[in-house]
């Protein structure tokens, strides 16, 4: 028995081809998921550092996990109400 290479050695319809063609998984694009990637505008690209003592970090990460947001977050979000 001859192994069948490609699709058009079969005896099939031109129906049944199709149907076959977009079955197979082998030429089917792969989503790569996840997000979109943003636009040169709108990524953060630049870094500001602070320093602050022990007891101001301890009291801005339990403010950040109160409000359920991240630490860069809330200071985004205080800092937008002065610029």
């Amino acid at each position: 028995m001859a192994k069948i290479k490609e699709l058009d050695d079969l005896e099939i319809t031109e129906k049944e081809r199709s149907f076959i063609k977009a079955a197979d998984m082998n030429k089917a694009k792969k989503n790569k998921g996840g997000r979109p990637k943003k636009n040169i505008h709108e990524k953060a690209s630049e870094q500001i550092f602070i320093n602050v003592t022990k007891d101001e970090k301890a009291k801005i990460e339990s403010a950040a996990k109160e409000l359920g947001i991240s630490v860069s977050a809330l200071c985004k979000i205080s800092l937008a109400k002065f610029i």
